[in-house]
């Protein structure tokens, strides 16, 4: 996994390469400065993979580089972990909005770094299979173009859709809130007619539909404060943190609208065959994100009929994935 460090604290960046250097990752760029970073970002033939970014910095702190990382479409899902400060922690709800994925306090301590980055290999594991699965499923189309059906289940993310992040990058901004409550609104929208179309679509078409759709609702959400996720049978789930409540009918009437008009025009399927719906998740305006968490898993268990749809915790992988980062015994010797 490639590491890119910013800090302008030169025993902090030295610390963290110790420890980055211990856990068996040595391909770690430094930057001590947003701007530094962004000339080695941009010089780079093959992308970083994850971002330890320091939230106070002079000139463009770390919640600014963090926005203009996430402007970058190789970059839109990449894993981003604010290093802050105390006084700094109170900035995190802006550098959530900004794209962070995760935090993690100062001083450093070497147990909760190796618990970050192993939810950031998690991540970073999830789009590279991501990726794999394109792939395929492109191959497959090309060799195979008669085939038809899809598979409802299949969870996949565009990384060109404004605020669309993984499922588990939607659940780790709500675990990595401060306690209290926010104005949070929790909703889902479902292409109503998903479960009679098996038969009539090959993969591809159904997955087109969904990055229509997915655009569509990115398009609708607010610009700021936004993340979506689609988790598969058709359904997204979309969080909302501004003052502001969202109106389920109204967000509803504009994406029905917006995607009457893509289903007349690209002639997929007969008007009427889909349809969109808009519902909250829970009808009160504030929400601690212990709640929040708890109506998204209820709603994600239930897909398909099926509680194994969600996706496996943590503790279950951490030892598989944190395993394969580490050079083996013989390389090291």
């Amino acid at each position: 996994m490639r590491i890119m460090v910013v800090d302008d604290e030169e025993i902090i960046v030295a610390l963290l390469l110790e420890h980055l250097g211990e856990m068996g990752f040595n391909d770690v760029t430094t930057a001590t400065s947003g701007e530094e970073a962004m000339e080695i970002i941009a010089a780079q033939d093959h992308p970083f993979d994850c971002f330890l970014l320091d939230i106070k910095m002079e000139g463009m702190d770390g919640i600014q580089l963090c926005s203009k990382i996430r402007e970058m479409p190789q970059y839109r899902i990449a894993p981003i972990i604010m290093i802050t400060s105390a006084a700094a922690k109170l900035h995190m709800n802006e550098a959530f909005e900004a794209g962070a994925t995760d935090y993690m306090p100062k001083p450093i301590e070497q147990i909760d770094l190796r618990v970050r980055i192993q939810v950031a290999m998690l991540l970073v594991e999830t789009v590279k299979s991501d990726a794999e699965s394109r792939l395929a499923l492109k191959t497959l189309l090309t060799s195979a173009p008669e085939t038809r059906g899809f598979d409802p289940s299949m969870r996949i993310t565009y990384s060109d859709v404004p605020n669309m992040r993984d499922y588990f990058q939607l659940e780790n901004r709500l675990l990595r809130l401060n306690e209290g409550t926010y104005a949070l609104t929790l909703l889902s929208v479902e292409i109503e007619g998903v479960d009679a179309l098996d038969g009539r679509l090959d993969q591809g078409e159904f997955l087109e539909v969904i990055e229509a759709v997915a655009h569509i609702i990115g398009k609708t959400l607010p610009a700021s404060g936004a993340t979506m996720s689609y988790v598969g049978y058709g359904k997204f789930i979309c969080l909302v943190v501004v003052r502001n409540h969202i109106v389920p009918n109204l967000l509803q009437a504009r994406v029905r609208d917006a995607f009457r008009a893509y289903l007349a025009g690209h002639r997929i399927l007969a008007p009427g065959d889909l349809e969109l719906k808009v519902s909250a998740l829970s009808q009160k305006r504030m929400l601690s994100s212990d709640i929040a968490i708890s109506l998204i898993r209820r709603f994600v268990g239930n897909l398909g009929g099926n509680t194994d749809t969600l996706l496996p915790p943590i503790a279950s992988v951490q030892d598989r994935i944190f395993r394969n980062s580490r050079p083996s015994k013989a390389k090291s010797e």
